[in-house]
């Protein structure tokens, strides 16, 4: 969805539905995933945008993310739809010259979450997203050669009333290559105030190649409402096959012709 329609839609769409008591419980703004499944008959909007950058060997890398935005909704209380787009400029720089990509749409993608099981003493919160990112309507500067899938479970534990361990592994095609990647994260989030929150999150991506690509990330989560949500977080990658680091920054929006939500921390 282009940022513009985004906006527009945040504007309108309060007289379509009616709001929720419960906090909302957006997927970002880690790049791992929460177990927590959007309410049956809730629709919501998670955007935001995204600055990467990286120098190597005298090159200076750049990439803007303007527009990383999932749509979601609730069809029943464990099992969700959901879609994604992103649009995109690349930046390369050497010497005298820069380089400018097209400003861009990635392959966007369809999907769904599906509740496996709720936490019960050691037993996690659990879920299994799938998704399908599709090159057809992308630009030609991001445009891959096939459909890719990929598979994800992200697992919970409330450790306190103000604590929550995330745990997410899965497995990712780059729509190039017939084997996949694989994906695992492990995040702490904490409550720091009633409606701010604190998280932090260690990941890695590696491949049968040999590919190692571990990064740190950390920020802050800020509830306007309860159906709103601000966020802003930062990160660093931890080898050289990685980029140095990235920003972001975005909103989560809900709307929904039901009451009542899943309870869980503020630090989505």
């Amino acid at each position: 969805m282009p940022p513009f329609l985004s906006i527009v839609f945040i504007g309108v769409a309060p007289g379509l539905f009616a709001q929720v008591a419960d906090p909302i419980v957006p997927d970002r703004p880690g790049l791992g995933e929460s177990a927590f499944l959007v309410p049956e008959g809730t629709f919501q909007v998670e955007t935001g945008v995204n600055f990467e950058w990286d120098r190597e060997d005298g090159v200076h890398r750049k990439s803007y993310t303007y527009n990383t935005t999932t749509l979601r909704y609730g069809v029943s209380g464990s099992f969700e739809i959901r879609a994604a787009a992103n649009l995109q400029q690349d930046y390369l720089s050497k010497l005298l010259s820069e380089q400018i990509s097209e400003l861009g749409l990635t392959p966007w993608s369809i999907g769904f979450k599906a509740r496996i099981s709720e936490h019960k003493g050691w037993a996690p919160r659990m879920a299994l997203l799938g998704n399908l990112a599709i090159p057809y309507a992308a630009s030609a500067s991001f445009r891959t050669s096939y459909i890719a899938p990929s598979f994800l479970i992200p697992m919970e534990w409330d450790l306190s009333d103000q604590l929550l361990l995330t745990v997410n592994t899965g497995a990712f095609w780059d729509g190039e290559r017939a084997a996949p990647s694989y994906f695992g994260s492990v995040g702490l989030d904490y409550v720091l105030l009633p409606r701010l929150g604190l998280f932090v999150e260690s990941y890695l991506d590696f491949d049968a190649q040999g590919s190692f690509l571990p990064g740190f990330d950390a920020g802050t989560v800020w509830r306007l409402t309860p159906d709103i949500q601000l966020d802003l977080s930062a990160g660093i990658g931890l080898n050289p096959e990685m980029a140095d680091g990235f920003l972001n920054g975005g909103v989560s929006y809900r709307l929904s012709r039901k009451r009542g939500n899943p309870k869980r921390h503020t630090s989505g």
